[in-house]
């Protein structure tokens, strides 16, 4: 199978990416404020919520692209065309 359909394929796992970061962001921050309250401890939450946003869209990446994959396959089918592609490149050695 190819991977990329089209140009800019990527910019719908990158938008997966995104809104699951932004959603993680979301709930460890309403979730510390909420279990420390009223002695949130602002700075340590700041630091690693930044830290979460560094890291988090760097190592969920590969599993974007497989979610956004999965999607885009249940929307829109391989056509015969394209699994005819995909088959000639497995017999001809990728």
């Amino acid at each position: 199978m190819r991977f990329e359909r089209d140009p800019g394929y990527w910019l719908g796992a990158m938008i997966v990416n995104t809104a699951v970061t932004i959603g993680t962001f979301l709930v460890v921050l309403v979730g510390a404020v909420a279990l420390t309250w009223p002695d949130v401890p602002w700075t340590p939450l700041v630091v690693g919520t930044m830290a979460l946003n560094v890291a988090l869209p760097v190592l969920f990446y590969p599993f974007s692209k497989t979610i956004f994959v999965a999607f885009d396959l249940s929307v829109r089918p391989l056509s015969d065309q394209e699994a005819g592609e995909a088959d000639g490149r497995v017999a001809a050695g990728g």
